[in-house]
């Protein structure tokens, strides 16, 4: 498979995702890092407080590798091999950037602004926070998804919890948008690593023909 096919066949993620990442762009361009921050978290309700401090762990490796644990055992095994390729290779990118990277997180880098809506008993790191882990795991799991399913509208839905799960980030304090754009875009070169160039290694060692890996697809 080449990078023009995947794309073909993943139109509508690959240019959902551009039109995200445009976005994103445009807030790290016109506004500072503190600015951007501010302008992400214009509100918070205990509502929104108590919806992204769970949700947030659809980007944690725990619940990835649950996921794929699960979709083994009901016989998704090609699709678990990638969920779980991608999760380690975009979690190797980030934690080697994070290792050489030591970039402040917000309750640091805001320590003596005003800023009103840190959430109270939410763990605030101080430092390694470019890039967002979670953010690159949660989109290397949509990206994964989407090039898996069926019928690719809903490839847009996947796109779009990934985004939430990077807004959550954000909205928990925990990131910038500096850290959430890289890491999203980790997240997905990763999966694009993984599914071009793992493909032939997964169906080799459970056995499988391109068609076994195909009739594993989500419907």
């Amino acid at each position: 498979m080449t990078l023009l096919s995947l794309y073909k066949q993943n139109r509508y993620f690959f240019v959902g995702y551009f039109i995200l990442f445009i976005i994103a762009l445009y807030i790290l361009i016109f506004y500072s890092k503190a600015d951007g921050f501010i302008l992400m978290n214009p509100y918070h309700s205990n509502f929104l407080n108590q919806f992204f401090i769970p949700y947030t762990l659809a980007g944690d490796g725990f619940f990835i590798i649950a996921l794929a644990v699960v979709l083994f055992f009901i016989k998704k095994r090609y699709l678990s091999l990638m969920i779980v390729s991608s999760y380690l290779l975009s979690g190797i990118i980030v934690q080697v950037l994070k290792f050489f990277i030591s970039e402040a997180r917000p309750a640091y880098f805001l320590a003596n602004t005003n800023y009103p809506y840190f959430i109270e008993n939410v763990t605030l790191h101080n430092y390694h926070s470019f890039p967002s882990g979670h953010s690159a795991s949660a989109f290397a799991l949509a990206a994964v998804l989407s090039f898996s399913v069926k019928n690719k509208n809903y490839s847009i839905l996947f796109l779009l919890l990934a985004a939430l799960v990077g807004y959550s980030r954000i909205y928990l304090g925990q990131h910038f948008m500096d850290d959430v754009l890289p890491g999203s875009f980790f997240g997905i070169i990763s999966a694009i690593i993984c599914w071009m160039y793992f493909g032939k290694f997964f169906m080799k060692i459970l056995k499988m023909n391109s068609t076994q890996s195909n009739l594993e697809r989500i419907k």
